[in-house]
């Protein structure tokens, strides 16, 4: 399994959102598709990206105002693009973002095909070298191999996670011992918006993880719950459930 990239699909346009969503799964990544730069910017305060898949019909003043938050919210270096455009743009380059970087980015015309789109996507990734900084999570004696979906421990122990287990996991350890609500989960693991929800979803996949590590002999209280507040990836002796 290779680095599973977290893509951003920023288009008004369902279709070329579809699109660029399908080519970005067909690679093994995960793509977050939104309509506009305001549900970018909630999207990016809460994933980190490693690329973002920009329509050009998106006003650029728009675009500027949202990269600039970017830059300012510290996510520097910020995260590559591939852009989408239509043929007329590719011979005028002053019709592009002043952000758009040739030797960093992307160019891809529309109407899109998936299939070059997907050439495309790859070679930016490929390319871009600060790719691999969010591959492993560390917590005490647990480390979390992005690259290679697997969770191992100081021990040897090591064992396989679904892609949901990956984020569910990755969300948690980014903020260690720190308590995080089943909303917030569902929207930043499975961007299902809050209040739409069932917490159940949560509760299933923390019920799974804690018997994968029962079954490998580690201690299943590393994923701890409190009513009412959440859950969080804790690094100590079992204490609450």
């Amino acid at each position: 399994m290779g680095f599973i990239a977290q893509l951003l699909v920023l288009s008004p346009d369902s279709a070329i959102r579809r699109t660029a969503s399908s080519s970005a799964s067909s690679l093994g990544h995960d793509a977050h598709p939104v309509r506009n730069p305001e549900e970018a910017q909630r999207t990016l305060s809460r994933v980190q990206v490693d690329l973002i898949c920009l329509d050009s019909v998106v006003p650029h003043d728009e675009l500027e105002r949202l990269w600039r938050w970017l830059a300012s919210a510290g996510r520097q270096p910020t995260p590559p693009l591939v852009l989408m455009v239509p043929p007329s743009l590719t011979a005028l380059p002053s019709g592009l973002p002043m952000f758009y970087r040739p030797k960093r980015d992307g160019l891809v015309t529309k109407p899109l095909d998936g299939a070059n789109l997907a050439r495309e996507i790859a070679r930016v990734l490929d390319g871009e070298p600060s790719r691999a900084r969010g591959d492993t999570l560390a917590v005490g004696r647990v480390r979390l191999d992005r690259s290679n979906r697997k969770l191992a421990f100081a021990g040897g122990v090591t064992f396989d996670l679904t892609p949901t287990e990956l984020r569910l996991l990755g969300t948690l350890m980014r903020q260690p011992g720190q308590y995080v609500s089943a909303e917030a989960l569902l929207e930043q693991v499975w961007d299902i918006p809050a209040g739409t929800g069932g917490a159940e979803i949560v509760r299933a996949h923390v019920s799974n993880l804690r018997r994968k590590l029962r079954s490998h002999g580690e201690d299943p209280q590393l994923l701890r719950t409190i009513p009412y507040q959440g859950y969080a990836f804790v690094v100590a002796e079992a204490g609450h459930s």
